[in-house]
């Protein structure tokens, strides 16, 4: 009703649209309409357009778009991780002299890969080679939680909740 006791019409190309807020957020929007100086209506339009005006642009995404973002950080954290264990792992691939071959391994007489691999890894040549990439594996799986290493003692794997 309007202030001479009629009832105020609507223009024929307006549509009436109910919302059900709780009564706190309803309260909000009334109050921030009259400190705008308009009605509760005309202010939550402009908040529509406002916020259409945002999302077209870009600046204000739909919740998919906020489902996608945290796929992709759970894909860059995931990343992260890989690119850490590679860097943990020796910087090239395990080689050695093929001069070592020649003089320590191979004879005049044929032999098996088998036997060429027990003699190197018995003569001693990939101790070296060897250890700075397990070491750095070790300590990469120790800062994940994976092992656990006890002066004294070594490596083991981590106990978890209370099993091994």
């Amino acid at each position: 009703m309007t202030d001479s006791g009629r009832y105020a019409t609507l223009p024929e190309d307006t549509a009436v649209v109910k919302l059900y807020p709780p009564e706190k957020t309803a309260q909000e929007w009334m109050d921030e309409a009259d400190y705008n100086g308009s009605s509760r209506s005309r202010y939550l339009q402009n908040l529509i357009l406002e916020a259409r005006a945002y999302r077209s642009e870009g600046l204000l995404k739909d919740e998919g778009d906020q489902q996608r973002i945290q796929e992709l950080e759970e894909k860059v954290e995931q990343l992260e991780r890989r690119l850490e264990e590679k860097q943990s792992e020796s910087a090239g691939a395990i080689s050695f002299d093929p001069a070592t071959l020649k003089q320590d391994v191979l004879t005049d007489n044929y032999q098996s890969l088998e036997d060429i691999l027990r003699k190197i890894v018995e003569s001693g040549v990939l101790d070296e080679l060897l250890r700075q990439p397990v070491e750095n594996q070790l300590y990469f799986l120790a800062a994940q939680d994976e092992v656990q290493y006890e002066r004294g003692w070594g490596w083991k794997l981590a106990e978890q909740g209370g099993e091994q």
